[in-house]
Formats: structure tokens, C-alpha cells, sequence
């Protein structure tokens, strides 16, 4: 009966050192995610390169060299429907991809198709070896209307190799809208036509136009708001001297008015003059 028992105990021992000796390679990943400078007006779509490491090692003398393996991302944190999309203080929001390509032409997303693949091969001894496979943030270009700021997401990925369940791991994406105001329409030539004496000259005048970020506040002066030319004093006004940015061009005026019962210092029977002024957008 002893006998009978200790092979019993033997035989399971020989089964729990077999099942040992067969443990499966095992895998981590992880990644930095990207992050980009984004200007609306710009119509390109604004590309961003990064990468996916995945580490696999052996854990026993019978596992293979070779583990293929897929990563797939979801849609993040903000997502409406399929579309990626960052976000600013819970209100604003801007859309972007991850593509498998910087050609933004093969997106990178959850089902099978859409999927990463990659491979480590020569696995040798338990050393674990890494690999990284690349990927690009995509961010469509002409998203006008944003409020300049930082706008963050969280995407998770999954890392499917083998049999093993199926680890997670999240990267973060930031697109920094700058702020930003241009003159889109520079002002033309306040022209004055004026006579020696003659009454006061109230309706010279030119368009400019200003495109600032959205929300962003801005100021707008002149280096000088009266002045004399040919021995005539004139005065400029701005429409408007301060605005909240839209994103799109918004149209202002520079004002000229000039003084009645000028002489001026014209020598001859009419003559031409022209005096630079500067305008300053500050925000």
C-alpha cells in the first residue's frame, strides 16, 4: 500500500515539472503618445510621428523564438461616434486620428483590419527583447473657431500576441492651439485731397482686416493718432481699438480727418505727399 502511494505522488510530480517546462512567452508595451502645435488657419493636416514599444521574453526552455503580435486603440476619451476628438475645459474640442501611416491614409483603430502588426524574432535565452512599430497622430487642418489653449486626450490600447489575455496600456495626445492674430487685410492709403482754406475733410478712410484665435483678446493702436503733412495737421482714428478673436477675419476702418482753414506749405499749384504710419496688434 506504501509502495502504491509513493508512485502516486511521483507520477504527479513528473506531470507539474512538464507543465513547468512549457510557461508561454510573455509581453509588455507601452508608449509616450505625441503631441503637436496646431494652427487653424492652416488648411494642411498637421502630422505627428510616434511609436509603440512591445518587449516579449522566453520564460522557459521550451517556449518558441518568434511571438507575432496586433495592437489596436480605441476612439479616447472624447470620441463622438468613430471620431477622435481632444479637448479644452470641457466645452471646446478638436478632431484628430491615429493612422498607421504619415500619409494619414490608413487609420489605426480597434477592429481587426485596423490593427498593427509586428513581430520579435531570435528570442534567445530569457533576455527580453523589444521592438517598436510607429504610428502618427493626424490632425485635419482649417478647424477654425478653436479657443487657443491645450487640448488632451487619453487613447488605450490593446496588445493581442499568442494566447496570453489581452494586456492594456493608455498614451496621451495634446494638441496646443497657439494664440495667434495676423493682419489679413492690410490697410490701403488714407488719401486726403485737401485745398488751401477750405473746409475741414472728414471722410478719408481704409479697410484692414485682423484675424485672431477664438476668445483671445486683443488690442489694436496707431504710432500715432495725429500728425502734420505738408504743412497740414491731420488726425487717424481706429472703428475699434480692442475685440474678442472669432478665428475669422474681422473688418476694421482707420478714420482721417483734417482741419479747416489750412495753409499748407505747397509751393506750387498742387502737390503729393505720403507719410508712413504704423499699426500695432498686440494680444
Amino acid at each position: 500500500m506504501i509502495f502504491r502511494m509513493l508512485r502516486v505522488a511521483f507520477a504527479a510530480a513528473l506531470v507539474l515539472a512538464g507543465g513547468m517546462a512549457h510557461a508561454a512567452i510573455t509581453c509588455t508595451f507601452s508608449s509616450t503618445g505625441w503631441s503637436t502645435a496646431y494652427v487653424p488657419t492652416t488648411a494642411t493636416t498637421n502630422t505627428t510621428q510616434s511609436t509603440v514599444q512591445v518587449t516579449c521574453q522566453r520564460n522557459a526552455g521550451g517556449d518558441g523564438t518568434t511571438v507575432n503580435f496586433t495592437i489596436s486603440v480605441n476612439n479616447g476619451l472624447h470620441a463622438a461616434g468613430a471620431q477622435n476628438r481632444a479637448q479644452l475645459n470641457a466645452t471646446n474640442r478638436i478632431n484628430y486620428e491615429n493612422y498607421q501611416d504619415g500619409g494619414c491614409g490608413t487609420i489605426w483603430g480597434n477592429p481587426a483590419a485596423q490593427r498593427i502588426s509586428g513581430s520579435i524574432t531570435g528570442l534567445t535565452g530569457f533576455a527580453p527583447m523589444s521592438t517598436n512599430v510607429s504610428f502618427w497622430g493626424c490632425v485635419p487642418g482649417s478647424q477654425t473657431g478653436l479657443a487657443a489653449g491645450t487640448y488632451t486626450d487619453t487613447v488605450t490600447m490593446t496588445l493581442r500576441y499568442g494566447g496570453a489575455t489581452n494586456p492594456t496600456a493608455t498614451f496621451p495626445v495634446t494638441i496646443v492651439s497657439p494664440a495667434s492674430c495676423t493682419i489679413s487685410t492690410a490697410p490701403g492709403t488714407v488719401s486726403f485731397t485737401y485745398s488751401a482754406f477750405q473746409a475741414a475733410v472728414s471722410n478719408a478712410s481704409t479697410n484692414f482686416g485682423v484675424t485672431c484665435t477664438n476668445l483671445l483678446p486683443y488690442t489694436m493702436a496707431l504710432d500715432a493718432t495725429t500728425a502734420v503733412i505738408a504743412g497740414l495737421q491731420y488726425s487717424l482714428a481706429l472703428s475699434s481699438s480692442s475685440a474678442t478673436g472669432t478665428g475669422a477675419a474681422q473688418a476694421y476702418t482707420v478714420d482721417g480727418t483734417m482741419p479747416a482753414n489750412q495753409a499748407g506749405t505747397c509751393g506750387t499749384g498742387s502737390c503729393a505727399t505720403t507719410q508712413p504710419r504704423t499699426l500695432t496688434i498686440s494680444y
